[in-house]
């Protein structure tokens, strides 16, 4: 006959049961998931068509990670409604870490632009890290008598239709010529396209004055000598383009996009969960092989820890809610 529990240890149990019930020892648990993630594939949703720089940097790490993970890591392209068909998917997705979103700081942006938009990307996802930053480089057509910022300012002065090309309304291409505008106190009339393939082409071909454009499609420009640089929006030079400065050193110093792409997760993934995601990540940015293919392609590689990110996410929906408003930019 086995023998009766102790009366008293019976009592110190149920005392303990009420300093500690079961929901405040998740602990124990989350370790266990943390053990056996990944048991499946893993899914990195970019909201935006395949092909461009962000498919590239999602593709590059995805197949990094696969192999830290041991498990297949996917790339699903959902573009459309400026994020938020692929953002959608992530935040509807169960929060187990399985399904990541790699959104860029436009997400942020059209919290402010966009009517309806339903994210509050600082509340409605966890911040992993940025990937990736691609700055943007202020571009003018060759036959302009512009060699640097002071030149381009003063000549848009001079101008009765100073013209900026941008890949659309409410891109950052467009939003960083709203805020050398208005930094610089002129005016400058903006001409949207469709993308950023047709704005350079017409400001190639004497359409337009400028344009910003991410560093990954002027590189190959700029050293074809198709059009020239007269600075980058970032707050440090490039390693890319070491002799073009920074708007901030040319005059402006407040003036600095952090024009970044980073990975999120929804809401409520499990701590364990994030830090394993993020270890793999961090090792992948690290690694010389995809280091090497970033920075070929005009990249900065990231690699920042979540709570970090988590602060520029916050920052930068402060600075553009703040900036949108000032200065009354409307995608209508």
């Amino acid at each position: 006959m086995r023998p009766a529990f102790p009366r008293r240890a019976l009592l110190a149990l149920g005392a303990c049961a009420a300093l500690f019930p079961l929901s405040s020892i998740p602990s124990f648990g989350q370790a266990r998931v943390a053990d056996v993630f990944p048991s499946k594939p893993v899914r990195i949703v970019v909201p935006f068509a395949a092909g461009g720089p962000t498919d590239l940097m999602a593709r590059v790490i995805a197949k990094s990670m696969s192999a830290g993970l041991s498990q297949p890591v996917v790339v699903e392209n959902k573009p459309g409604g400026g994020g938020v068909i692929g953002l959608s998917d992530v935040a509807r997705s169960p929060a187990d870490g399985y399904s990541l979103a790699f959104p860029s700081i436009l997400s942020v942006t059209n919290q402010y632009l966009l009517r309806g938009y339903p994210f509050d990307m600082a509340r409605d996802f966890t911040p992993l890290t940025v990937v990736g930053y691609i700055p943007h480089v202020l571009i003018v057509r060759n036959d302009l008598p512009i060699a640097n910022l002071q030149e381009y300012v003063t000549y848009a002065k001079a101008q009765l239709d100073m013209t900026f090309a941008s890949s659309g309304l409410g891109t950052s291409t467009h939003l960083a010529g709203e805020l050398l505008s208005a930094a610089a106190g002129v005016h400058m009339r903006h001409v949207p396209y469709r993308g950023a393939a047709m704005a350079v082409q017409d400001l190639i071909g004497g359409q337009t004055h400028s344009m910003f454009l991410d560093t990954a499609l002027a590189l190959p420009l700029i050293k074809a000598g198709k059009v020239r640089a007269i600075a980058v929006a970032s707050r440090t030079r490039l390693a890319s383009l070491p002799g073009v400065p920074t708007i901030a050193e040319s005059g402006y110093p407040s003036f600095g996009i952090r024009a970044w792409y980073g990975l999120m997760l929804r809401k409520d993934v499990p701590a364990p969960i994030v830090d394993r995601l993020y270890e793999e990540v961090r090792r992948a940015l690290a690694s010389p092989e995809v280091r090497e293919v970033f920075l070929s392609n005009g990249i900065e590689p990231g690699g920042m820890p979540p709570a970090a990110f988590a602060k520029i996410v916050k920052e930068d929906s402060e600075m553009w809610r703040d900036t949108i408003a000032r200065l009354k930019i409307s995608v209508d």
